[in-house]
């Protein structure tokens, strides 16, 4: 946005701003008085205090009434923390999950701030060590963790979720209620009315592992579903095991595996997590199902299925290298809001030859 383009206000901030970091005002240094300012940028009283004053909860200004407003003695970089195992990951996971890649891009983004990335079980037993930090950047898992960052900070708009759309957060994240209702829709506009339709509903085996972004899912499932008047079924399936990379696909599927697709219209299998994928290719495989003509089957961030499972898999891809991006973004504005990134849908199995 050029200058002409900013609200007035931040046109002024903008203006004293540049005069500081291009060295023409220095710490210490005095600002004019009110009334050259006014004159200066033809301005009321209001615009101006309202640009001086976000200057000063920055901390590029100070004030007194009685003295002036001065550039503050030395900026200080901005203390971000970046709350992630990433530092804990086997060697193997670390190097091929573009989710934790995401990380290392923020903080190459944000290499002109003081960032420290500090593993969750460090901020348990040290919940007051948020405190030293102006943003706290976290993936939560649920309601209750981001609950417990909050009073560690005590300022709620400080804390970024990311990649989770917490509702009265500034967080930067796929839709993922929209991404699934979009992958739902493509499926429900081509297979004919008569098609199961199959959402693959995820439990956890570890019982105090509550994930937020399944629901989120099969609430965007469910909605495709209600809007076109189609009947689906959920069944249930069962991550064994979550973290461990080598163990990656380790899943029960045996509700999943006691249905019949012997039908003569194709069935539909939508799963919110690529960690079911491998599973249930072996089991289609080993039931003489086809993919793509028997039953139809999509995924989420299934982004080398080609070279894992010798299959296209009909996939949604998150941005996270977007999402790193905007909050890098964020983090340069003048006010923090919550933002969603755009993702994408491949592998579209009912694209026209030469289509993409």
């Amino acid at each position: 946005m050029s200058s002409s383009k900013l609200p007035k206000y931040q046109y002024i901030k903008q203006s004293v701003l540049n005069e500081i970091l291009a060295g023409r005002l220095q710490p210490g240094d005095k600002l004019p008085v009110r009334t050259e300012l006014l004159k200066r940028y033809d301005t009321t009283r209001v615009t101006l205090d309202k640009a001086l004053n976000e200057l000063i909860a920055e901390r590029f200004l100070v004030a007194s009434r009685r003295t002036g407003t001065f550039v503050a003695p030395q900026v200080q970089a901005q203390r971000v923390a970046i709350i992630s195992d990433i530092a804990e990951q086997p060697g193997q996971l670390r190097q091929r999950y573009e989710y934790l890649d995401m990380y290392r891009q923020l903080k190459d983004l944000l290499n002109d701030r003081r960032v420290d990335i500090l593993p969750p079980s460090q901020v348990l037993s040290q919940p007051n060590l948020l405190r030293e930090y102006d943003y706290i950047i976290s993936n939560p898992s649920n309601e209750e963790e981001l609950a417990s960052l909050s009073v560690s900070l005590k300022h709620r708009e400080r804390i970024i979720p990311l990649n989770r759309p917490f509702a009265g957060y500034n967080f930067v994240s796929t839709d993922h209620r929209q991404a699934m209702h979009d992958l739902t829709n493509m499926f429900l506009r081509e297979l004919p009315p008569e098609s199961e339709i199959i959402y693959l509903d995820v439990k956890f085996a570890d019982p105090l592992y509550i994930e937020s972004v399944p629901a989120l899912r099969k609430a965007g499932f469910i909605d495709a579903c209600a809007e076109r008047h189609r009947f689906y079924r959920l069944v249930n399936v069962r991550l064994l095991k979550h973290r461990e990379y080598t163990e990656y696909n380790i899943a029960d599927i045996s509700e999943l595996q006691a249905l019949s697709f012997r039908g003569t219209t194709p069935a539909c299998i939508i799963s919110p997590s690529k960690c079911f994928t491998g599973a249930v290719l072996r089991h289609l495989h080993e039931s003489g199902l086809r993919l793509n003509r028997d039953v139809y089957y999509a995924d989420f961030d299934n982004y080398d299925s080609r070279l894992n499972t010798g299959y296209d898999i009909t996939s949604v891809l998150q941005d996270f290298s977007g999402i790193a991006a905007a909050v890098a973004v964020l983090l340069n504005s003048t006010k923090l809001h919550p933002c969603f990134i755009p993702y994408t849908i491949i592998n579209n199995p009912f694209a026209k030859r030469g289509e993409k």
